[in-house]
């Protein structure tokens, strides 16, 4: 049986659980080819967190749509005053990067269905 641990808090504790997305298997295959160190533990939400999670993950969206709407805006700036095959290279590498910043407050998605509205 595997171990929950709270991704907040980092206790071992039951809650509820977070869906696998690129960055996590990213991690979780580095980790079990590079460093050879898996675990392969269960990542949960406890209850005692899931306020704060609610703040994180809302920040965490928020600069996600921020950052690639930044990116975007510059290629797209950029290739109207150069429109070369430089400058869309370099602009690629500008969105990419801007996005990777919003990854520094990466917080995965929890499984929970959201009630439809009667």
């Amino acid at each position: 049986m595997q171990k929950s641990y709270c991704i907040v808090c980092g206790r071992q504790r039951n809650g509820i659980e977070v869906q696998d997305d690129f960055v996590l298997g990213t991690i979780r295959w580095l980790k079990e080819n590079v460093t050879h160190n898996a675990k392969n533990n269960r990542l949960v939400v406890c209850k005692d967190c899931y306020p704060k999670y609610t703040v994180s993950r809302k920040k965490f969206e928020f600069r996600e749509r921020v950052y690639l709407t930044l990116g975007i805006l510059f290629a797209m700036l950029s290739l109207f005053i150069s429109p070369r095959p430089a400058t869309l290279l370099i602009s690629i590498l500008i969105v990419a990067f801007l996005y990777s910043l919003s990854l520094l407050t990466y917080t995965p998605r929890i499984n929970i269905k959201k009630q439809p509205k009667q």
